[in-house]
């Protein structure tokens, strides 16, 4: 009896360690230190998750550019909160207005305090010049695990301003093409001219509808005083000059890159056009001059009736020419079809990065990206712009959702971590649940007109930093060579003026930049 007792005893203790000792090298995702940890890490398997109770709670600190408004005053908003609560983290954001954005960052580099996640903008050289010092994680290791960011974003934008095999930021989405030539309509009625079909959109036909503008007294005033077409700064005008077979920037003709500057043939037509159109009143006399939201203006102000422009922005000129024109409309253009059938509208390249700080362990660099992975799924990115549920609006029984007052105060301030620091590719990115679906479908099925004409992604637009010469001379010939272009265009040096342009282009750093582009495009495939 006592020797059946005594074996039992000894069972139920050789059980109780073997349990302890199991349960001390499985531990927690807070007790693994630097070493890699699958707590953060998307299975699709909710068994696999720990609950977030048994999670290390983590301090992540992130800086943000801000804008017309500024951030939020302190980090107790309701998205931060919600954030903070669903990852078992503590978000510290600061927000940096723009202008002073890149200085800052540099201040904190130099005291060492660079943030655990930031966002590196496209016009500075932080990117490039911080990869080469190891400020960043690289993510390529990462992305596997994380599939809904991994799957968010194309390779080709994933790619941008990288090293081969390397990826050491996330793109800041965006709606892939988002501008699109938009008309007034009312002043397609008073003309009696037709809308113009997606087929039948050709370059003779923009022009026809620009001439009238200009001189038949669309806006039925008795005065001349509207516009055919504008352009600012030799931009704005992406789809006419696809329609000539050139680009705003570089393309690739022939396995080769070649920036637009160097298409004689294609620039003598095109400039040809432009020309006929400044002479005959056509293209506005001022368009030199034109900079910032100049364009912009004079659409809302009813003198211009064709504008290049996001549906937003459409909508916003048009509702301040209700006010004194209630007839006002703008409705959305196709692309020009050009003489050899191109049709295209230009594509953003996605250049802004959200970087992850090196210094961080494998712990926070996985609860990171667990918050990324996330955020970009239909469900984190209602969150991030719409804000948690019941906050800012109400669900009613018809699928339809009433905002609060909040958001009469508020407005898209609400949504200013997906409008300045992250977000998907969507094209439903301006508007939010409460909207008239009207809106919404207008914002989103012009979004989706506009992608059906997609043009390629500029080529050389995340190599520009493995051309030297670039980076010395590029600025410098673009201006050069765009004042001849203007000469030509307003008519005081001939269309073969162009020639010595291009020579003066390519001697003075052109052809080196062709010629250190193309090697390093060659050597990234």
């Amino acid at each position: 009896m006592k020797k059946r007792m005594y074996l039992t005893l000894a069972f139920v203790m050789m059980i109780v360690m073997v349990l302890g000792c199991s349960e001390q090298s499985s531990g927690t995702a807070g007790s693994t230190g630097n070493a890699p940890t699958t707590a953060g890490k998307s299975s699709g398997n909710e068994a696999d998750q720990p609950k977030e109770e048994e999670r290390e709670k983590l301090s992540i600190s992130m800086l943000a550019p801000s804008y017309a408004g500024g951030g939020w005053p302190d980090n107790n908003h309701p998205t931060i909160q919600y954030l903070n609560e669903k990852f078992n983290v503590e978000l510290n954001i600061q927000w940096i207005p723009g202008p002073n954005y890149d200085e800052k960052l540099n201040v904190m580099a130099a005291s060492g305090n660079l943030p655990d996640l930031y966002k590196v903008l496209p016009a500075s050289d932080l990117f490039i010049k911080w990869q080469g010092e190891g400020a960043f994680v690289d993510l390529q290791p990462y992305l596997k695990d994380y599939p809904n960011l991994q799957k968010a974003f194309p390779q080709e934008i994933w790619g941008m301003r990288n090293p081969k095999d390397k990826i050491y930021g996330v793109p800041q989405g965006s709606p892939n093409t988002p501008f699109s030539y938009v008309v007034r309509k009312d002043w397609l009625d008073n003309l009696g001219i037709e809308v113009p079909e997606p087929g039948g959109f050709t370059v003779d036909e923009f022009y026809r509808i620009a001439k009238a503008f200009a001189l038949e007294d669309p806006n039925q005033s008795g005065k001349q005083d509207t516009l055919g077409f504008s352009f600012g700064e030799f931009a704005g005008e992406a789809p006419l000059r696809y329609a000539f077979g050139l680009s705003p920037g570089w393309q690739e003709i022939d396995g080769q890159l070649v920036p637009f500057q160097v298409q004689a043939e294609e620039m003598k037509n095109y400039l040809t056009f432009l020309n006929r159109a400044y002479r005959e009143g056509v293209l506005d006399k001022d368009f030199p001059l034109n900079k910032g939201s100049d364009i912009q203006d004079k659409a809302s102000s009813g003198k211009l009736g064709i504008d290049h422009a996001i549906p937003v922005a459409m909508i916003r000129h048009e509702s301040k020419l209700k006010e004194a024109n209630p007839e006002a409309e703008f409705i959305q253009l196709p692309p020009l079809i050009g003489p050899t059938g191109i049709q295209l509208n230009d594509s953003k390249e996605m250049l802004d990065k959200i970087v992850l700080n090196t210094k961080m362990d494998e712990q926070k660099i996985n609860r990171i990206l667990e918050i990324l992975d996330w955020w970009v799924t239909e469900e984190g990115t209602d969150i991030i712009k719409n804000g948690p549920p019941g906050v800012y609006y109400t669900e009613n029984g018809d699928g339809t959702f009433t905002p609060a007052e909040s958001v009469k105060s508020e407005g898209n301030r609400i949504a200013i971590l997906n409008n300045w620091f992250f977000r998907s590719i969507a094209n439903d990115h301006d508007v939010y649940k409460w909207d008239p679906e009207a809106y919404k479908d207008r914002i989103i099925g012009f979004m989706e007109e506009a992608s059906t004409y997609a043009a390629p992604l500029d080529p050389v637009a995340g190599i520009t930093h493995l051309s030297p010469t670039y980076a010395k001379k590029a600025k410098e010939i673009e201006k050069d060579y765009l004042q001849d272009v203007y000469s030509i265009i307003i008519g005081t040096k001939p269309i073969d003026h162009l020639d010595s342009a291009i020579a003066k282009y390519k001697k003075n750093g052109g052809d080196q930049i062709i010629k250190e582009l193309n090697e390093a495009y060659q050597s990234l495939k």
